[in-house]
C-alpha cells in the first residue's frame, strides 16, 4: 500500500499547524496566542459551539440516511470534512453575530488579511485543480476537493463579517 499521500498530508499538518500558531499569535494585540474574551462573549461563543455540534450531528445523520440510499459514493471520504465544515460555518456564523467572534485582543485588519490570503490561496487551488481534472475521479471527489470546501467556508466568513461589519456601522 502507497502511503505517500498519507505523508503528505500529515506534513500539511504540522506545516499548517505552526503557520496558524505563528500568524494567530501574531494577529493578537498582545502578541499571544490566546484571544481573550469577555463573559457575554464566551456565553456566546459556547452557545456556538452547541448549535455547531448539533449541526455537525444532524449534517451526520442526513449523511447516514443519503449513503442508504447510496447517495454519498460521490463524496468518498470527503462527507467527514463536509460534515466538519458545516458544523464549523453554524458555529462562526452565530459567534459573528452574536459578537462573539472578534476577541478584545484581536487585531481585525491583519486577521481579514490572513483570512484573505487563506482564502486565496484556496481558490487558486480549487481553479487548478477543477481545470486540470483534478477534482473527480470515476465520480468520487479527490484531496482537492478540500480546497473547495475551505474557499466556501472562508468565503461564507468573510461575507457574515463583511454584513456584521454593516449592521455595526447602523447602529
Amino acid at each position: 500500500m502507497d502511503y505517500s499521500l498519507f505523508y503528505i498530508l500529515i506534513f500539511g499538518i504540522v506545516v499548517g499547524a505552526i503557520i496558524s500558531i505563528v500568524a494567530f499569535s501574531s494577529m493578537n494585540k498582545d502578541k499571544k496566542l490566546r484571544t481573550k474574551y469577555d463573559e457575554r462573549q464566551k456565553i456566546a461563543r459556547g452557545k456556538s459551539y452547541m448549535y455547531g455540534f448539533y449541526a455537525m450531528v444532524f449534517t451526520e445523520a442526513l449523511m447516514i440516511l443519503l449513503s442508504v440510499l447510496d447517495l454519498t459514493k460521490v463524496f468518498g471520504h470527503f462527507s467527514f470534512f463536509l460534515v466538519m465544515t458545516i458544523g464549523i460555518i453554524v458555529q462562526f456564523s452565530y459567534a459573528i453575530f452574536h459578537d462573539a467572534y472578534i476577541g478584545l485582543n484581536t487585531n481585525l485588519k491583519k486577521y481579514l488579511i490572513f483570512m484573505s490570503f487563506v482564502t486565496f490561496i484556496n481558490l487558486m487551488s480549487s481553479v487548478a485543480a477543477i481545470a486540470s481534472g483534478e477534482i473527480m475521479k470515476d465520480g468520487v471527489l479527490q484531496t482537492p476537493f478540500m480546497n473547495v470546501l475551505c474557499t466556501v467556508m472562508f468565503a461564507v466568513l468573510a461575507v457574515e463579517l463583511g454584513i456584521k461589519s454593516l449592521i455595526d456601522k447602523k447602529a
